[in-house]
């Protein structure tokens, strides 16, 4: 046990060390941050007392909603090329934009709150790309500590490739957006953040390694190896590639966190005042380096929706690659790919055994120098592009 510890903070200590059942460590670690004396000595045992805090606390919903039983399920199955989450607060107008954009009634919309109290499910396309619409009930204050119904919002969204915020322009914007970042945070969700730029390898032996130190913007190596301690690490190699946080590192070492993309739409743009309250949005998105677009949109005018189905799947990190038969005829269906992959992994999809008998492709499109261009397996193709496969 550490000396730099107060007698109060020593004793809840050894109590969390000794508690046999998850309630009684979490209730000690909690007594722990309470009374500990905070001070730069106990810096990272507070980190490790805060990280093992949150995942008893996880460990806890988890067998929570296990005790409850099945129950409702509101994960809807992915039916099509990528699945987008329409959320946002009561009354924003989330069904609104389900049916503007998937041209149907398939959501309930009135002006009272909660009109939708499940999952509605809509389609459009994107350039021959399917994509999947779930709106979901909407995020109220406590959503994470709620009730089971918000937690399996929580869900819905984790179940999601992209997530589509609707936010009421009539209305205050930056408390909307606060109120859903601050609850997706809580729940292990980050919009439109990257995955910290680390790479954590467990090994067998060799204690732990630690490669680029000088990226961790804490307290240096002694802290990334007392921190990978304190989260059951023994043996494992630690790489930065770019400069890391705290926060950062604690997010790395949390396997259970989602990362999303997300779009913005802002909704009753027809509305006195809504204007302002856009520029206000965009403002403050810019002031915080938020990286959020933001498509204002009006529903009664029909204005705003277009091209956001393309608007959509760019968020996505995706490529539509389409194919060209003999006869020189272009498939309406894409194959959709990873930003990144090569023809290698486009003739995967189209059959294993194309491989096999691989002699080369012909490529038009952006990733072509000419038209009809003869390339190999590791070209890496870009949106759009159209290739006919010889083998």
């Amino acid at each position: 046990m550490p000396i730099n510890l107060n007698q109060e903070a020593q004793a809840e200590w050894g109590k969390y060390l000794e508690a046999s059942s998850i309630e009684e460590q979490i209730a000690h670690l909690e007594r722990f941050l309470g009374v500990v004396v905070k001070h730069k000595g106990v810096e990272n045992h507070l980190r490790m007392a805060k990280t093992k805090l949150k995942k008893l606390k996880a460990q806890q919903e988890k067998l929570q909603a296990t005790k409850k039983g099945s129950g409702e399920k509101w994960l809807v199955p992915k039916g099509e090329d990528a699945q987008i989450a329409i959320i946002g607060k009561v009354n924003s107008g989330k069904s609104s934009i389900l049916n503007e954009i998937a041209q149907s009634e398939a959501a309930k919309v009135g002006s009272y709150p909660f009109t939708t109290v499940k999952p509605e499910v809509g389609s459009t396309t994107a350039s021959g790309a399917r994509l999947q619409l779930v709106e979901l009930p909407a995020l109220v204050e406590g959503s994470v500590k709620g009730d089971m119904s918000g937690k399996l919002v929580l869900a819905g969204i984790r179940n999601a490739d992209c997530v589509l915020v609707t936010i009421d322009l009539s209305k205050d914007p930056i408390e909307q957006l606060q109120l859903i970042q601050s609850e997706l945070h809580k729940g292990k969700i980050r919009l439109n953040v990257l995955k910290p730029p680390i790479t954590i390898e467990k090994v067998g032996s060799g204690n732990i390694q630690v490669f680029n130190e000088h990226f961790f913007e804490g307290e240096g190596k002694e802290a990334v190896i007392e921190i990978m301690r304190g989260n059951g690490f023994l043996n494992a190699i630690v790489r930065f590639h770019a400069p890391v946080t705290v926060d950062q590192f604690l997010d790395a070492l949390d396997k259970s966190i989602s990362y999303l993309p997300t779009l913005i739409v802002g909704t009753k743009g027809d509305i006195e005042g809504s204007k302002q309250n856009y520029e206000k949005l965009i403002k403050f998105i810019k002031e915080r380096n938020l990286n959020f677009p933001v498509i204002p949109t009006s529903v009664n005018q029909k204005k705003g929706f277009e091209g956001l189905e393309e608007s959509i799947f760019s968020q996505l990190g995706k490529i539509r690659v389409f194919t060209r038969d003999s006869k020189g005829d272009i498939s309406i269906r894409p194959i959709i790919l990873r930003e990144g992959s090569t023809v290698e992994n486009a003739i995967e999809v189209l059959s294993k055994k194309m491989l096999k008998y691989f002699r080369f492709t012909r490529i038009w499109g952006r990733s072509a120098k000419f038209d009809g261009e003869k390339v190999g397996l590791d070209r890496v193709l870009q949106d759009g592009d159209v290739i006919q496969v010889f083998a």
